[in-house]
């Protein structure tokens, strides 16, 4: 009986073996749960997203990108670990969708496939080189961003768990968003089709300056609007026009010259000022911001891009953090370690 018994449980762990091995040699899928299972496709997707972004971060655009390091890590590693949490990510997504009794509605899925269809017309033929079928695309960027968006907004906005008040998303706009108004004057010469030709000569780029600052003048003395401002120099430069922003200037770090000229500025005032090494003088008028405040926020769209750049980086980073840490999700390592962003190299990249 003993030896039956023996031979009956060698039997099923054969039987095991066979069962583990068929579906690790099954390429279709990178990474499952008991609700869903994410096809390789999507797997492939993320890291070429993630190739993507390492290439708008590397220091050096002459070299490969993946010859060089992206937040102090060589450029595959990072990769890798970045289209890993992408994938993971979307467990976690689903999940919090359950937890927090969410669901797409028509119009959501509607919209899922409407973006779907526009970007696929478009990118169709590169994704599919790689490999990518249009479902795993829908799956791992426009459902993904659909229900990301659903959690993200059930979490910080009204009547959410973390719900962000009116006052305390007025305070963050305030403190944080600058508004102002301004005419720029090109300190060179253009051609035909508006590109650059050459830098102007000292003495052209002297008179370009004294008329700004004459403008100024008249401005902060009540004389002059910014718009006759930019009427009056419209005979040097036709296309010349008031520009009207309102911006958190923090996330525009290349205008670090602008953010500390605005900085240094009250509500109300008036200055002409060099910009970009000298290629650009700017007149600009500086708004209160606290008058654009209930402007900002009174539509839901404005509500909600406000509530995005507020909580927008804290909202990924915990998506992120439980992504590295989530339970219950079997990846296919042989399918995920089967694809390499090399594949994304292009040739002239690799000459």
């Amino acid at each position: 009986m003993k030896i039956i018994k023996r031979i009956t449980a060698l039997f099923l762990a054969a039987a095991m073996l066979v069962s583990t091995t068929a579906c690790s040699s099954d390429k279709s899928w990178c990474a499952k749960s008991d609700r869903m299972t994410v096809p390789i496709g999507s797997y492939i997707y993320n890291l070429f997203s993630a190739y993507e972004n390492a290439a708008s971060q590397v220091s050096d655009t002459s070299k490969s990108v993946l010859d060089q390091k992206v937040e102090k890590k060589d450029a595959t590693t990072w990769i890798r670990e970045k289209a890993l949490n992408s994938t993971k990510s979307l467990f976690v997504i689903d999940q919090k969708m359950k937890d927090m009794k969410l669901s797409l509605s028509a119009a959501d899925k509607s919209a899922i496939k409407s973006n779907t269809d526009s970007f696929w017309d478009q990118y169709q033929s590169t994704l599919e080189g790689y490999g990518i079928a249009k479902s795993s695309y829908e799956l791992a960027a426009t459902e993904y961003e659909q229900k990301y968006q659903k959690v993200f907004n059930a979490t910080y906005g009204k009547g959410g768990t973390k719900a962000v008040s009116d006052s305390e998303l007025q305070n963050f706009f305030e403190k944080h968003y600058t508004d102002f108004s301004y005419i720029l004057c090109k300190l060179y010469k253009t051609d035909s089709s508006g590109n650059y030709s050459s830098s102007f000569s000292a003495a052209e780029k002297k008179k370009a300056e004294a008329a700004f600052n004459g403008y100024a003048s008249k401005i902060k003395a009540g004389t002059m609007t910014l718009q006759q401002a930019a009427d009056a120099y419209k005979s040097t430069d036709p296309t010349v026009s008031v520009q009207n922003k309102t911006i958190n200037l923090d996330n525009y770090t290349q205008t670090e010259d602008l953010k500390k000229l605005l900085d240094g500025m009250k509500a109300g005032e008036t200055k002409a000022a060099g910009l970009s090494g000298g290629y650009l003088y700017i007149l600009v008028t500086k708004g209160d911001i606290t008058k654009k405040t209930a402007e900002e926020m009174k539509t839901d769209s404005g509500r909600s891009s406000l509530l995005t750049d507020y909580k927008g980086q804290e909202f990924s980073d915990e998506i992120s953090k439980e992504a590295d840490s989530i339970k219950g999700v079997t990846l296919n390592e042989k399918a995920i370690n089967s694809y390499n962003p090399s594949m994304f190299v292009s040739e002239s990249e690799s000459e």
